[in-house]
């Protein structure tokens, strides 16, 4: 059984949603941009016109990239857990979790870039500290449409993001961009 992609959806809803993004920038969709939040030393991953995860820590551009186990295998064997694909494993304390906010609105913005609305999923019952992100509740992501040319179909393919100074405390403001030469996406010291 299948669930929705979208949290407390229809299938058919959820997938209304997601198409109503690849409406807007359909080269970005689902595209992974990793960034750091240099004020409170957070990783943010966000996976355009989907979601957006944020963890409470540092984490190192691979593992970040890498897909978290959200299933299990229907076989117990020795090779269960063995993948075709790097996967980083499901953390059991939904408190060591990192922060999952989905796609909830996306519109056109100021000087044709695209505003997308994130949203927590569900709330939990963890302790939240001055520079926790367990506090925010929404987080706005700007992007201009992506227009493949043949530069951007070259290695590396990635876009950089920055997150920017926030108008409130609850807020996450984040702008992906194009990469600039030799730009190396790092954690901050």
């Amino acid at each position: 059984m299948n669930d929705p992609i979208f949290p407390n959806m229809t299938k058919m809803k959820a997938l209304e949603r997601l198409y109503e993004a690849a409406k807007f920038d359909p080269h970005r969709i689902l595209q992974q941009t990793v960034c750091y939040d240099r004020w409170f030393t957070w990783t943010v991953s966000v996976s355009w016109g989907y979601v957006v995860q944020v963890f409470s820590y540092n984490v190192f551009l691979p593992d970040a990239l890498r897909v978290q186990e959200s299933y299990f295998p229907w076989q117990t064997s020795d090779l269960a857990r063995h993948y075709d694909f790097d996967t980083r494993p499901y953390e059991q304390d939904p408190c060591k979790r990192q922060l999952v906010y989905f796609l909830h609105n996306v519109s056109p913005g100021i000087d044709g870039k695209i505003k997308t609305i994130y949203k927590k999923k569900t709330p939990e019952n963890c302790t939240i500290t001055m520079v926790s992100p367990r506090k925010l509740e929404e987080i706005r992501v700007t992007s201009h449409k992506l227009d493949l040319d043949r530069k951007r179909l070259l290695s590396p393919r990635r876009q950089c993001c920055d997150v920017l100074p926030s108008t409130s405390r609850n807020v996450m403001d984040i702008e992906i961009r194009e990469c600039k030469e030799d730009e190396l996406i790092y954690i901050h010291p």
